[in-house]
């Protein structure tokens, strides 16, 4: 009887201790070196050039480098073209599955400020696979949102 008492329980600790976390799954999906090849705004007619992130203008961040780490959650993205704020910038993000439409994210993008602030910016992964990767993001242009869409490639490690 004594036995039953102990093992019952130190199975269910067991079973329970086993089970995959949705955390854990949500945060394996960014992971990696990611290349943003192209930065476009979802309504066709729309063309403006605003400043994504609070850094520098969405021509700038083509072709920029971002790392996701998925072991602290943190990263980096680099913006690459000579024009702009050339560098490198400290990001972390949290991602939980989106309610809305399965296989699609919703990702809290924080920039890390050189004076230790953060600003929080909200994305969803609308699209993703081994290979590419699609963000939408809603910015406000004259007092209007715009949606662009943030077209990103699988890169090799560095």
């Amino acid at each position: 009887m004594i036995k039953k008492l102990i093992f019952i329980p130190l199975t269910c600790l067991v079973l329970c201790a086993f089970k995959p976390s949705n955390n854990t799954a949500s945060e394996r999906i960014l992971k990696d070196y990611w290349l943003l090849d192209k930065v476009s705004y979802v309504e066709p007619d729309f063309y403006d050039r605003i400043t994504l992130f609070n850094d520098v203008t969405n021509f700038c961040f083509e072709q920029s480098l971002w790392r996701f780490s998925e072991l602290n959650n943190t990263g980096t993205y680099a913006i690459n073209d000579l024009y702009c704020s050339f560098g490198k910038r400290n990001i972390s993000f949290d991602i939980s599955k989106s309610s809305k439409q399965e296989g699609q994210y919703d990702v809290v993008l924080k920039t890390l400020k050189n004076n230790g602030e953060t600003e929080s910016f909200k994305i969803k992964i609308t699209k993703i696979s081994d290979n590419t990767m699609q963000w939408n993001h809603t910015a406000w242009v004259n007092n209007e949102p715009h949606t662009l869409k943030m077209n990103f490639v699988k890169k090799q490690a560095l």
